[in-house]
């Protein structure tokens, strides 16, 4: 992940960027040096086979034969070689002929040919007829360009190297400390609100940033820790007088006669408190869920074994509706996960599908294994949730427009998700064609 990362950090990229207009600059001004060094070496050489032809020339046609074996001996680099202007061979050691350099005064490369080595060389007809041959044995002028290019094509490699390990460490120290702030970030979005991110001695940009982030998480954290407050403390202080409101209508009630419509309206108070406790129930529930954090008490739970007794629970209340409750669960399948709370919010799932499919319908629970983990489906034949809807029903006191005429509270979903994002666990909602599928995918602990 870091190599992977490395290359799209900010430094890497412009120490990449600088570097790229510096190794142009280094192209450049090595090849400027290569040409320089190689035109002057050729210059030299050429140089030195005209002067050579001059003298030849100024030598006459009498004392050429004695020159050219004179020079022979005396200089190994130089070859010669004399033709009559009919271009017939007369004298000379060298292999050249007219027919291969041009008589235009100008100094032409031959490459090695079997094994003559590669030499420079200049044709001429002198003043008195004859055709001239100089040629200069290249094989130092070649060395020569070759050291030179192996020197600077050496020398620019090793400034690319250092370029871009300088690069690669100039941009290590910044990315490991976005990555420690990414793991920190993590793990506050899973629910741990009591990390920070983590601050450096350099006190740079990074950390600038850093800061401000924390202090936003603090604002946050602050204004969370409040309204948790204050909505527990409402639910805590209303609760109490609302058993006591509640027992007291009850009590009530009994004292008039069953057919008193007295005693009915006062069984339709305490059945509105009821409804009220309830709601207040459910919220201090989730309240609990959430502020447990990832404390939860985890052990090997078997879904089928779940399934059967989530069944056992429900198949009553399924008769009575006249609606199948099937229940599908795969043999052996474990999970690491906290059994009371995935048990509840199970049993919220079914009861929620059994609420909404009508009379003569079918709700089925099954547990299976994906290429993705366990899952765990509650399918039913109701109306469904609308796709429009499916991010909001996990909100709390949501109810849709569907739902109007059936008991509940709008909080049954939102308990389930609590569980789901304590586990680390996926809750996605389908169509069933008709009805709806809510699934919960189990993935492996801890969660990402």
């Amino acid at each position: 992940m870091l190599r992977s990362s490395l290359w799209r950090t900010t430094t890497f990229r412009l120490s990449a960027l600088y570097g790229s207009i510096y190794l142009v600059g280094i192209i450049v001004l090595l090849g400027v040096v290569y040409t320089a060094v190689a035109d002057s070496l050729t210059r030299r050489s050429e140089n030195a086979l005209r002067e050579e032809m001059r003298m030849l020339e100024r030598a006459g046609p009498a004392a050429v034969l004695r020159r050219l074996e004179s020079e022979s001996a005396r200089e190994p680099l130089m070859r010669f070689a004399l033709y009559s202007a009919m271009g017939q061979r007369i004298a000379g050691d060298s292999p050249l002929g007219p027919d291969q350099i041009p008589l235009d005064g100008r100094v032409r490369y031959v490459p090695a040919v079997g094994p003559e080595p590669p030499s420079q060389a200049l044709a001429e007809r002198a003043p008195w007829g004859e055709i001239l041959i100089v040629a200069r044995d290249a094989r130092q002028l070649v060395a020569l360009r070759h050291i030179v290019l192996t020197a600077l094509i050496g020398s620019g490699a090793v400034l690319v190297v250092l370029g871009v390990g300088m690069g690669v460490a100039l941009s290590l120290q910044p990315l490991r400390r976005i990555q420690a702030m990414q793991l920190a970030s993590e793990a506050i979005g899973g629910g741990d609100f009591t990390l920070r991110l983590p601050v450096s001695r350099a006190q740079d940009e990074i950390d600038a940033l850093a800061g401000i982030a924390n202090h936003m998480m603090d604002e946050a954290e602050r204004l969370m820790l409040q309204a948790r407050t204050v909505g527990e403390g409402v639910a805590h202080e209303l609760r109490s007088p609302l058993t006591r409101l509640r027992a007291r209508l009850d009590h009530a009630a009994q004292g008039f006669a069953p057919e008193d419509p007295r005693r009915e309206l006062l069984a339709n108070c305490v059945a509105e408190a009821d409804s009220v406790l309830g709601r207040f129930n459910a919220l201090l529930r989730i309240a609990a869920l959430e502020a447990r954090g990832r404390r939860i008490g985890l052990g090997r739970v078997s879904l089928s074994s779940l399934v059967e007794q989530v069944g056992e629970l429900f198949e009553p209340l399924a008769a009575e509706r006249g609606i199948v409750l099937k229940l599908e669960g795969e043999p052996g399948l474990e999970i690491e996960a906290d059994g009371e709370l995935l048990f509840e919010a199970l049993c919220n799932l079914v009861d929620n599908a059994l609420k909404f499919t009508p009379a003569g319908g079918r709700v089925r629970l099954r547990a299976h294994t994906t290429r993705e983990g366990p899952l765990i489906e509650v399918a039913d034949n109701g109306p469904g949730i609308a796709e429009a809807e499916r991010a909001f029903v996990t909100k709390r006191f949501y109810r849709s427009a569907t739902q109007a005429g059936v008991n509940g509270y709008g909080l049954g979903l939102s308990l389930v998700a609590a569980v789901a994002d304590l586990h680390g666990f996926e809750l996605t909602f389908v169509d069933a064609h008709p009805g709806a599928v809510v699934r919960l995918l189990c993935r492996a602990w801890p969660p990402p």
